[in-house]
């Protein structure tokens, strides 16, 4: 049995480069204050630092959300939920339908705006997320996983 594992939608890789950016921009700040500030003979030192670590900084911000949208992909059935990711570290997780107390949609701010939403998935040891899901799909998740679960909840009653 072949498994059709989906990516997340595209418009989440815009989400987490507006939050890179969000975090980016202080550090801008701070190194255009220090040239103003530093006084003239350490101003060519301290801006190759400042602009090292804002390379560095920029492909943290905006090069690893790109890796981590390369990499996540997920799928579901009746019976367990798939998630792949990671950059470094790779990580699968399989978490059977059975073992899921609670499912939650929520929406961020930014994510509301793009039509996007997350689906928390609870079990009784731990949370997992799929984030940046388009708005139906993930309604369509929630309600395939639920009939799933009370198909089996009743099945297991019937025995």
């Amino acid at each position: 049995m072949e498994n059709k594992f989906k990516s997340l939608d595209k418009k989440i890789l815009k989400v987490w480069l507006i939050v890179g950016g969000i975090c980016f921009l202080p550090f801008l700040c701070v190194l255009v204050i220090l040239a103003l500030l530093i006084d003239p003979q350490y101003l060519v030192p301290t801006l190759i630092t400042g602009i090292l670590v804002l390379i560095l900084l920029g492909l943290l911000c905006f090069g690893y959300p790109a890796l981590k949208y390369h990499y996540y992909s997920y799928y579901y059935d009746e019976r367990r939920i798939c998630i792949n990711k990671g950059v470094i570290f790779r990580t699968k997780i399989v978490i059977p339908v059975c073992q899921i107390q609670d499912l939650h949609l929520y929406q961020g701010p930014i994510m509301l705006i793009l039509k996007l939403s997350g689906v928390e998935i609870s079990t009784a040891g731990s949370n997992y997320v799929i984030n940046g899901i388009s708005n139906e799909d993930a309604s369509k998740m929630i309600k395939e996983l639920e009939e799933d679960l009370y198909q089996r909840i009743k099945e297991s009653l019937d025995e």
